[in-house]
């Protein structure tokens, strides 16, 4: 009985398949209309399955860059701090500075730019370096005023006409200039010898030179204010003779620019003043 139970429900299912087929082929509009509604209520089921995952794929995005957040927000607090301490060091290093200047009494030099000139014409000769302004007394050229331009310094000033002024320039041989290494400040003089390059004089036994190293001047001498470009160490020979290449290159030069450095000074004691000198107690007592 069991076995012609089975072999009924077998016969059944083939029976209904093959109808569906047979059916399926002949009635194309209807099986697609039954499909349509199938697939219509099946489609809200789909929606409300849907929604744990596009949630869960949200909180995974919203968790990703709630951690991106985080991270960028640690570096900023890490780039903050440094900078915090950078703007405390630098004003430390101010106040340093003032109360050095202060208690040594040292004051800043007073830059002014003259006039703006046109190169007139040159020495051209092997055995004088210099060039002609267009630029003299009548524009407030004085002796001894420095040259340069916007890439750094080409002479000074060795005499003055009315419309007119000579300028020395660097690689003169009578030219000395108070100049200083610029990762080390050691003060040292540069001087000319009539050809391209430069060289330096008294120059200390222990010092460490490299090609390269920058030169400024020093603000020494009056001439020239502290810190502007003069050249770099292009070579150093075997016996220890360092030559420097200007930072202007001066066969081709049209415009210069004339300035004064005047460095501040500090009003003389008066000796003959009594009131200038501090008085000994018993005499500022009544």
């Amino acid at each position: 009985m069991r076995r012609f139970g089975q072999s009924f429900t077998a016969i059944f299912f083939i029976i209904l398949s093959l109808a569906l087929l047979i059916f399926g082929r002949s009635q194309n509009t209807v099986v697609e209309q039954v499909r349509a509604q199938i697939f219509e209520l099946f489609v809200p089921a789909i929606m409300v399955v849907d929604i744990p995952r596009e949630a869960t794929e949200g909180l995974s995005g919203w968790v990703s860059r709630i951690a991106i957040v985080y991270s960028d927000n640690e570096f900023l607090r890490e780039e903050n701090a440094k900078l915090k301490q950078q703007l405390i060091t630098s004003t430390e290093i101010i106040i340093d500075n003032i109360r050095l200047k202060n208690l040594l009494k040292i004051k800043d030099g007073t830059l002014t730019t003259i006039t703006a000139s046109r190169i007139v014409s040159d020495s051209n000769s092997p055995f004088f370096k210099s060039m002609l302004i267009n630029s003299g007394r009548n524009e407030g050229v004085k002796k001894g005023h420095a040259v340069v331009n916007e890439e750094g310094v080409i002479g000074r000033i060795i005499n003055v006409a009315n419309k007119s002024a000579r300028v020395l320039l660097l690689n003169d041989i009578n030219s000395r200039i108070p100049v200083k290494f610029s990762k080390t400040g050691v003060n040292i003089i540069l001087a000319g010898n009539n050809s391209p390059l430069l060289r330096i004089d008294f120059m200390p036994t222990d010092e460490r030179v490299a090609v390269g190293d920058q030169i400024l001047t020093s603000g020494m001498g009056g001439i020239y204010p502290p810190d502007l470009p003069v050249g770099y160490v292009s070579q150093i020979s075997d016996l220890g003779e360092i030559k420097v290449q200007p930072s202007v290159n001066l066969n081709r030069l049209n415009y210069v620019s004339v300035i004064e450095y005047e460095i501040a000074s500090f009003p003389q004691l008066n000796t003959t003043n009594d009131e200038t000198l501090p008085k000994p107690d018993a005499e500022r007592r009544p």
